[in-house]
């Protein structure tokens, strides 16, 4: 199967009819989104788009710099996921397993999505995979928590501004689903959980728990999303340890996020291996 990631579905809330001016565009991140015109339920394939774009720009325009091919995004039955095999003219394929005006849904999958295609939809044996499903689950929630700030001001059309608070609602009750035990820090979570996270990188339970935990690192400082694109550089192979992967990434990213990564990974009790 060329399947690259797999999230499960969570449920949608209000959903708001389409219409209305688009907002005025400001400067963001060149992105290309198309839309399947089928599959969608009673949601209109550009009013999609809109969301994506909004939901896409939230995390892409902390990477200015980087290139994302035209991204094709079609409806999923079995799992949001994001196909490692481009398309005909090198576009990224995602697909999305969601239905009708649920923005906040699509928001959060899309979210995870394009986040995996930051860190570069990598085929490859890896038993720390879990940890960028986890950063992709953090992606989601930043997504979400910008979205709604944005769609309270410049919504992508003037009718949706009171979908915000919906946005919000949906990002806190996945944070409150996500949230450690108490008096449990993350590097005793994981100490835990190590075990059965590099068994099976897609519980996202497990995954959601450790993307809460690494949210307020990147809401205290959002450039290093920069950071993600790297995280995949070096190949590592079964016999890697997760030191041994934090160690990869940070002596491949750019020394302006070395000592974000090597913090991010003193929260889970492990110092990136150098």
């Amino acid at each position: 199967m060329t399947l690259a990631r797999n999230l499960f579905a969570a449920v949608g809330f209000a959903m708001l009819v389409g219409g209305g001016a688009p907002a005025q565009e400001t400067t963001r991140h060149p992105l290309e989104i198309r839309v399947a015109a089928e599959g969608w339920g009673n949601a209109d394939p550009d009013d999609i788009r809109k969301v994506l774009e909004s939901a896409g720009r939230a995390l892409l325009d902390q990477l200015p710099d980087l290139k994302v091919p035209t991204i094709d995004v079609s409806r999923s039955r079995t799992g949001p996921i994001t196909l490692f095999q481009r398309g005909p003219g090198g576009e990224i394929r995602i697909r999305l397993d969601v239905e009708d005006r649920h923005w906040a849904q699509f928001s959060f999958q899309f979210g995870h999505e394009i986040c995996h295609v930051v860190c570069g939809c990598v085929d490859d044996v890896n038993l720390d995979l879990w940890f960028e499903e986890s950063i992709c689950e953090t992606a989601s929630l930043y997504v979400l928590g910008r979205m709604a700030e944005e769609w309270k001001v410049r919504p992508p059309y003037s009718t949706w501004k009171d979908y915000a608070p919906a946005l919000q609602k949906y990002r806190d009750e996945r944070l409150a689903q996500g949230k450690l035990p108490e008096d449990t820090s993350l590097a005793e979570w994981f100490r835990e959980k190590k075990a059965a996270l590099r068994k099976d990188p897609h519980q996202r339970p497990l995954n959601l728990v450790a993307g809460s935990a690494m949210l307020p690192n990147f809401e205290a400082a959002p450039e290093h999303w920069g950071a993600l694109p790297f995280l995949n550089t070096i190949r590592g192979g079964a016999m890697r340890s997760f030191p041994g992967y934090l160690g990869d990434w940070l002596r491949s990213a750019p020394e302006k996020h070395r000592e974000f990564i090597a913090a991010l990974a003193m929260r889970f009790g492990t110092p990136a291996d150098r």
